[in-house]
């Protein structure tokens, strides 16, 4: 879904500036704006692989 928002963002005009990506194994997300330059995060956390700690 993180990947259909930002390519739906891209198709209405906005700019993706943080591509769709994973970060630190139970995280994926990415940044983009808007066509009036507002500036959302996506993100998706798999709790079941957060580090515990």
């Amino acid at each position: 879904e993180v990947d259909e928002l930002a390519l739906k963002a891209e198709r209405a005009g906005g700019t993706v500036f943080g591509k769709p990506g994973e970060k630190g194994g139970w995280m994926y997300g990415c940044g983009f704006a808007d066509p009036d330059g507002h500036r959302w995060n996506a993100l998706y956390m798999d709790m079941s692989k957060m580090p515990k700690g």
